[in-house]
């Protein structure tokens, strides 16, 4: 899909060079510039091509060809499978993920994934184009998926997240109830020795930084969960309640939501990896992406988008 950006010259940027503008007003990148260069209709000015050495005058309209619709996904295979769109313009697209779908193929004979069906959704739109996932979910993860639909985007959402204006909100179901009700661990991680899909603690891994909050304590024992109400006549929690918190994250490090609460005895309900495996009504780990924040790539509009809690957690909840 072809991305063109434009902007008209205001009066007060009277004789600026076409170069100076394209930096400092409409927020390109040098690669951005010098790879629109090369293209027929790159960088043009009232509809003619310019170079960039241009002197502008005010009342001009500067557009820009960041891509020219060639580059497609050839390569992945569409599935026409439901999708839950949240959020969706010429840039980006954010879709609910269920759990038990995976974000990405893992061979050839995986076909249905959320990249599969982006796909498919794209295509039927005529929208076919190279599909950028900013942030990936575990399979057993529901929640807010950030797609991008062309470079130019991807770029500035990149820059985004380093500097923390793009940021997810996570909601968990956790074995017991945190205290204090407000925390930042702060735990490097590693590879589980031995393991290769399993993460750690580790003194010499990667630096990882989860902040929780405490939002309500469940009991939920009159379900059949592995959680005990207090004794009759008793208030307070016991050992084995559960709670619900949300979660941010500092660092994106695999499975760190996960290894850091179960390093500090509060697993997530359901994690047969990290805590004390499924349980009924819970058949995966009760880890939900629930916000998304962000600025839109091109206008600067600031974004917010929420993906519902999923029924098999709202059970637990009641």
């Amino acid at each position: 899909m072809k991305r063109k950006v434009s902007r008209l010259v205001p009066r007060e940027d009277e004789g600026i060079r076409l170069e100076h503008f394209l930096r400092k007003r409409m927020h390109l990148t040098k690669n951005e510039i010098s790879r629109a260069k090369f293209f027929r209709e790159g960088i043009c000015v009232n509809g003619d091509r310019r170079k960039v050495s241009t002197c502008l005058e005010s009342g001009d309209l500067v557009e820009v060809l960041l891509e020219t619709g060639e580059e497609v996904s050839e390569k992945l295979q569409a599935f026409p499978g439901s999708l839950s769109v949240l959020y969706e313009d010429q840039d980006v697209i954010v879709v609910d993920k269920p759990s038990g779908l995976a974000v990405h193929p893992s061979g050839q004979d995986d076909i249905d994934t959320l990249a599969n069906r982006l796909a498919a959704y794209l295509r039927e739109k005529k929208e076919d184009s190279v599909i950028r996932i900013m942030g990936r979910l575990d399979k057993g993860t529901s929640g807010v998926v950030l797609a991008v639909k062309n470079r130019g985007a991807a770029v500035r959402l990149e820059r985004q997240r380093e500097c923390g204006q793009l940021c997810k909100s996570y909601l968990a179901i956790v074995e017991g109830v945190p205290r204090p009700e407000q925390g930042r661990i702060d735990s490097p991680l590693g590879q589980e020795p031995g393991e290769k899909s399993q993460m750690c603690v580790d003194p010499e891994g990667k630096r990882a930084v989860t902040r929780y909050t405490l939002l309500k304590t469940i009991h939920v024992a009159r379900r059949g969960m592995p959680c005990e109400m207090p004794p009759e006549g008793e208030s307070g929690e016991t050992d084995k309640s559960c709670a619900l918190v949300r979660l941010e994250l500092e660092t994106g490090r695999t499975h760190q939501i996960r290894v850091h609460m179960a390093s500090i005895g509060h697993p997530l309900l359901g994690d047969s990896r990290y805590g004390n495996g499924t349980i009924p009504g819970m058949e995966r780990t009760a880890l939900h992406a629930w916000r998304l924040h962000f600025l839109q790539p091109f206008t600067g509009e600031e974004l917010q988008v929420e993906a519902s809690v999923p029924v098999d957690m709202q059970v637990l909840l009641l």
